[in-house]
């Protein structure tokens, strides 16, 4: 759909009515570059869910849409958490029609602003204390960075006319300035228009009937007056908040736009009105989800179904190996048995036995009566013999189903990093998840199309970091067996490899904690204080026979670093290599 100012405008009129005054109860990360801020309105008790989205489709409304969150919050998320949950919205605005929007909240004495900034491939998320950056949901965009503690750069501005501020001279007077270019009417328009792109544009030539790939140099003076008067209607309206939403729909039933008021260019397509711009909005995306989103969901619920299955496994297995471990009674009681043998005799019949075992203590044994003592030893030897074996085949039951649970975390937590449509194709692919209409991937060739690990240097070192299992396992062929191989211990994480100028060569203290503070950042443990992460070469790293993609044992460490969760390449201090594949 055609995100504009004026449909932002409308979403921003429709927060001061309903989420003005809200506290801000919690604060979630479901996909990758969308947040959900739940709010609560206590005048009228109402529960809300504001929806914040700076991906392929950059968008800002309420939502009744559920999303599943992931276990551990992302850092900005975090961050986010730690200002604004509990704090108060106590104000809504939108500077000059653009689309950006601020959310004024006040928690705990402190003035605070979240800014979204919904400018296409340019969009982001930013927390402001002043014109002080704390925080952003991307670190960087263009040529903008987005450093913590720093000064706090707007996005420059569009010079645009505001119809609501400007006079009717003004306003013919620079679209009288587009004639030297000879340009069609409507991109004209919308040159010129603050709050509108083509889509309005083309809306406003239709309502004064003119036709809109005139040049506006043919345009008489009259024409020109009732594209005024139509741009003035509308945006008087837009001052006013007098909107009136509309869904619009194919001959199929599929959704092709929302605007903030019915407009004439789709006369030929369904109107379905709504009750609000958000409630227009969340029905256009409920039923034309992103690519992007469609996939994270599929994959985000097939690892959890197969989590949850190994889990349940994994419990049986426990049940079994605490019925297993009756083998050594049943070896006592054998034991016993064969001890008094000589007393007992060879006599059959008797359902039980009181003896005194190896501890002077009266036990009863319960017996077979079609079986002599013997027979009943024997029995119980047998029995014990089978648990015996059974718990050596339990334990490599829980080891094959232990690997399973660590590889299948390691991909959530890949699911949680991927930035790009290509990169979740390889993580369905790896899973096996269906894509689209087919029920089963299709593999590319070796490298063809896919997205290679991350790449930092330090120093002339080089720091690579894999995306996903099969980038692990490919990290570790193509390195030299004397490179460093570095993980964070006991949770799942990405593999980081260091390699030098030259084969073998043993990277500086300062490259290894880089690595390590990497390792540790792409992890689970990436919003913990200081985590241990191991080191060892490549050498020392085994690889079960048929293990799932990126699982590796690791039978010696030679180091172990302490170190805090951060990408120092984002921060300074280092360089990432952003080369893609082609």
């Amino acid at each position: 759909m055609h995100w504009e100012g004026i449909t932002l405008a409308a979403v921003v009129s429709e927060l001061r009515a309903r989420a003005q005054g809200a506290f801000i109860q919690q604060i979630y990360e479901p996909l990758p570059e969308l947040l959900v801020l739940r709010l609560y309105r206590p005048p009228t008790r109402e529960k809300l869910q504001l929806l914040i989205s700076v991906g392929s489709d950059p968008r800002l409304h309420l939502t009744e849409q559920r999303y599943e969150n992931p276990p551990q919050a992302p850092t900005f998320c975090m961050l986010l958490r730690k200002h604004l949950k509990g704090g108060v919205l106590e104000g809504v605005e939108q500077p000059d029609l653009e689309r950006i929007v601020d959310l004024r909240i006040a928690r705990r004495g402190e003035a605070l602003v979240l800014r979204a900034e919904l400018l296409g491939n340019r969009s982001n998320v930013v927390l402001l204390r002043g014109d002080e950056v704390l925080g952003a949901l991307k670190p960087s965009v263009g040529s903008r960075v987005f450093r913590p503690h720093q000064r706090y750069e707007p996005p420059p501005p569009q010079a645009k006319l505001d119809v609501r501020a400007c006079s009717r001279e003004e306003w013919l007077r620079g679209l009288s300035e587009r004639a030297d270019a000879d340009e069609p009417l409507a991109k004209a328009v919308a040159a010129i228009t603050a709050g509108i792109g083509p889509r309005t544009a083309r809306e406003l030539c239709a309502r004064a009937g003119l036709p809109l790939e005139a040049p506006v140099s043919s345009l008489a003076p009259e024409p020109r007056e009732r594209l005024w008067a139509a741009a003035e209607a509308l945006f008087r309206r837009v001052a006013r908040g007098d909107f009136e939403p509309c869904a619009y729909f194919d001959e199929e039933g599929n959704p092709v736009d929302v605007t903030p008021f019915p407009y004439a260019i789709y006369g030929h397509l369904r109107c379905e009105p709504s009750a609000s711009i958000s409630e227009a909005l969340d029905t256009h995306r409920a039923t034309h989800p992103e690519p992007f989103e469609q996939l994270y969901r599929a994959i985000s619920r097939e690892l959890a179904r197969r989590i949850e299955k190994v889990e349940g496994a994994l419990r049986k297995v426990a049940r079994d190996v605490e019925r297993a471990e009756r083998h050594r009674k049943y070896q006592a009681l054998g034991d016993l048995l064969m001890a008094h043998l000589a007393e007992l005799g060879p006599t059959r019949g008797r359902a039980s036995v009181d003896l005194t075992d190896f501890e002077g203590h009266m036990r009863t044994v319960e017996l077979d009566p079609r079986l002599t003592p013997l027979e009943n030893a024997q029995r119980y030897y047998e029995r014990a013999k089978k648990l015996r074996r059974g718990l050596e085949k339990l334990a490599e039951r829980r080891r094959e189903l232990e690997w399973e649970r660590q590889y299948l975390e390691e991909m959530q937590l890949h699911l949680e990093e991927a930035r790009s449509l290509d990169e979740l194709r390889e993580l369905a692919e790896e899973l096996g998840v269906g894509i689209g209409e087919r029920s089963k991937p299709v593999r590319r060739s070796p490298g063809r199309g896919a997205s290679r690990p991350r790449r930092y240097e330090l120093g002339g070192y080089g720091i690579w970091v894999g995306r996903s299992g099969r980038q692990n396992d490919a990290l570790l062929r193509e390195s030299h067996r004397e490179d460093w191989w570095l993980h964070v211990r006991d949770r799942p994480g990405a593999h980081v490899v260091v390699r030098g100028p030259k084969k073998g060569e043993e990277p500086p203290l300062e490259v290894l904690e880089r690595a390590a503070e990497l390792a540790a950042y792409y992890s689970k443990a990436r919003g913990s204080g200081k985590v241990p992460v191991i080191a060892t070469r490549i050498k020392y790293l085994r690889k079960p026979k048929g293990a799932r993609p990126g699982l590796v044992l690791v039978p010696r460490v030679e180091k172990t670093l302490l170190v805090r969760p951060q990408n120092a390449f984002e921060t300074g201090g280092a360089r990432e290599d952003r080369t893609r594949q082609k």
